[in-house]
């Protein structure tokens, strides 16, 4: 049950408030004095202690202080009048949460209960959250520190076996081509999970280097052209326009480009079109994938760069890449999103359900990259 400490040496105060609390559905306590009060403190836990401001013992904004001394995480309302809202103000300052002022009224009174166990309940909520947050940051480290030296060198000795191709039957070369796919997919899903909770911590790192923009999307579109073979899509670069060098981290941006185009590609049904493009805007370089797929829903579009958040149900979740419909694990879009912004950068979207959709990354040309607590000079 709810209990509550009604603490005021007025005893017809005390009794009324108490009878109010009681009909809420409350367990409430008296206490008649400071001492009273510090005693049932320190042996009880109560949602709320409800305190006048002036007792013989203690006065003000010191009965906040005092109590807060027993236990700092307890509620204080303070009971004050008319003509000492400024000391009501002081008590605040000093920690209480609220105040309520004579003659107390049954609705206010209320009020400032139900409020006051509001926050006190999203504040532990909030702990909570913190909590499962660094546990999950943790295990995810873990798990990706785990994963990557016997992936690597599952790779490596898959590598080993693939010069020697020429001793293995045309199945057996078959069967090492999917093995060989299948890990070098596992060892990309680790970096990026990798890279997520290195962007957490602000620990991107960053290895820049002159980039030419057309190059780039060009060469994703060479890349995911040769996994569509099954699907029926218009994919091509947009008016191709003529840019300059800028600098930045290659392989990471490859990376987010080819993700946009993916989550386009799952997004959009056979017959569809998918648009990579690049482009010039003031001091910026912009990359951009459209399609004219599903859309994402407006209700769901405030969550989509929450890392592991997918919005296909996850009861039909499916690894695909290119089929229509597949799932992900969710850290495409904020793993995107991570990048941009360690290249100071930054990512937005257009996206109507059933009409399509259009992300873009949007990076500065000649100014500063942070990642990793240093900056490097862009453009020099």
């Amino acid at each position: 049950m709810r209990k509550i400490l009604v603490v005021d040496d007025e005893c017809l105060l005390l009794s009324i408030v108490s009878r109010m609390l009681s009909k809420d559905g409350y367990e409430v306590d008296q206490a008649t004095n400071m001492a009273e009060a510090r005693n049932k403190i320190s042996v009880n836990n109560y949602i709320v202690i409800i305190t006048d401001m002036n007792m013989p013992d203690t006065q003000g904004s010191q009965i906040v202080k005092t109590l807060k001394q027993i236990k700092s995480n307890i509620e204080i309302i303070v009971i004050t009048e008319y003509g000492t809202l400024d000391k009501a103000v002081d008590c605040l300052r000093a920690g209480a949460v609220d105040f309520i002022v004579k003659p107390i009224k049954r609705k206010q009174l209320q009020d400032a209960v139900v409020k006051t166990i509001q926050k006190k309940e999203i504040s532990h909520e909030n702990i909570l959250l913190r909590g499962l947050n660094e546990m999950k940051d943790k295990f995810l480290t873990l798990v990706s520190h785990e994963l990557r030296t016997p992936l690597t060198l599952i790779f490596g000795y898959l590598t080993i076996l693939q010069r020697q191709s020429f001793n293995f039957s045309e199945e057996q070369m078959s069967l090492l081509n999917i093995i060989m796919k299948s890990s070098k997919k596992l060892i990309d899903l680790v970096n990026n999970i990798q890279t997520i909770t290195q962007a957490g911590s602000g620990e991107i790192n960053l290895h820049l280097q002159s980039i030419h923009p057309n190059k780039l999307i060009s060469d994703v579109l060479s890349e995911i052209k040769t996994s569509l073979l099954d699907r029926k899509l218009n994919i091509h670069l947009d008016k191709e326009v003529e840019l300059e060098l800028f600098d930045g981290d290659r392989i990471r941006l490859y990376q987010c480009i080819s993700e946009l185009v993916q989550n386009a590609v799952r997004n959009t049904k056979d017959g569809g079109e998918i648009i990579l493009g690049a482009r010039k805007e003031g001091e910026y370089i912009v990359f951009y994938v459209k399609d004219n797929g599903i859309g994402i829903p407006e209700e769901e579009q405030g969550k989509i760069f929450e890392p592991f958040y997918e919005i296909a149900d996850v009861e039909l979740h499916t690894t695909s890449r290119s089929r229509f419909g597949g799932g992900g694990m969710g850290i495409g879009l904020p793993l995107v999103k991570r990048v941009a912004e360690a290249h100071s950068g930054t990512i937005c979207f257009d996206s109507k359900s059933g009409e399509g959709t259009c992300v873009e990354i949007l990076l500065p040309v000649g100014r500063k990259s942070v990642a990793n607590g240093f900056e490097d000079k862009l453009g020099d």
